[in-house]
């Protein structure tokens, strides 16, 4: 009995690493593929005729599936095709429903499609891969837009942000763009004008969006409290629209914040999003 109730374990950790690997995170073939291929043979073994979170989480404690959870995003993200956002172990500073609506004076700036002029570091912190900056923490030579293969991008997409973590390594795993925070939880601008191509929910990203603004230029942004009306796949935006607003959306607890990031490539491959290379904003001339 103990030897079946040990393989009934082991069976089902495979079967959800197998799930999640494959379903939450569109993982490489090399790590899901000897998973994937235990989990027919398993489940008809094990007698659960489809595997869902929901099945797995009357096998397993609230703990387990929060580690199994933890190890696939660890997996996905070694393997580079997920973002790991720095976790704080306090309170977070805003939840979601309580992100307040953009001032007048922002949503004026962004209904005319302007960016602000200046941009600063985060005051009291420690930003990764900062860009070079005065003493009042203002990025020197700063470019609200860059001309990226010929189109006009946001360098940060906001209103009333400041820079907290820039592009580059960090942690030990590649920040594959800018995470630009407001406490109160500011509105997201679509950088350039284009058309939305994803909108979805991840545990990495959370609420997420990706627009394509032409000549394999495309711009992702991510852990929105919420979308704005009418962004919805399909949709054209102008340089400015409000996409949403900023929030702490993702599996795991992080501050209110926008990631952002910058993609050039051909989306129209089996990776799709995944197999566009980020690039920083900084690297790019002043548009116009």
């Amino acid at each position: 009995m103990l030897g079946f109730l040990r393989g009934l374990g082991m069976g089902l950790a495979l079967i959800a690493a197998g799930w999640l690997g494959g379903s939450i995170y569109p993982a490489p073939q090399a790590i899901t593929g000897p998973i994937a291929s235990r989990v027919p043979d398993l489940a008809a073994r094990l007698g659960i005729a489809e595997v869902t979170l929901d099945r797995l989480s009357r096998f397993m404690s609230r703990e387990q599936l929060a580690t199994l959870r933890r190890d696939a995003s660890a997996m996905a993200a070694a393997a580079g095709e997920v973002i790991m956002i720095e976790k704080v172990e306090g309170p977070v500073e805003m939840q979601a429903d309580e992100i307040v609506e953009p001032t007048p004076a922002a949503r004026a700036a962004q209904g005319g499609g302007v960016f602000e002029a200046s941009l600063a570091l985060c005051p009291g912190m420690t930003v990764s891969n900062a860009p070079a900056a005065d003493a009042n923490r203002l990025v020197r030579d700063y470019k609200p837009q860059v001309n990226v293969n010929g189109v006009a991008i946001a360098t940060a997409p906001t209103n009333g942000a400041c820079l907290s973590s820039a592009f580059g390594a960090r942690g030990g795993r590649m920040h594959k763009g800018l995470d630009l925070h407001s406490g109160d939880g500011g509105p997201i601008l679509a950088a350039g004008a284009g058309v939305v191509v994803e909108r979805k929910y991840r545990d990495d990203y959370g609420n997420m969006l990706l627009i394509d603004h032409g000549n394999g230029v495309y711009t992702r942004y991510a852990h929105l409290s919420n979308f704005a009306d009418g962004i919805v796949l399909g949709a054209r935006v102008d340089a400015g629209q409000q996409l949403g607003l900023m929030g702490n959306t993702a599996s795991y607890r992080i501050p209110v914040h926008l990631h952002y990031e910058l993609l050039l490539g051909d989306y129209n491959t089996p990776r799709a999003s995944f197999g566009l290379t980020p690039h920083s904003p900084f690297e790019y001339p002043r548009a116009g």
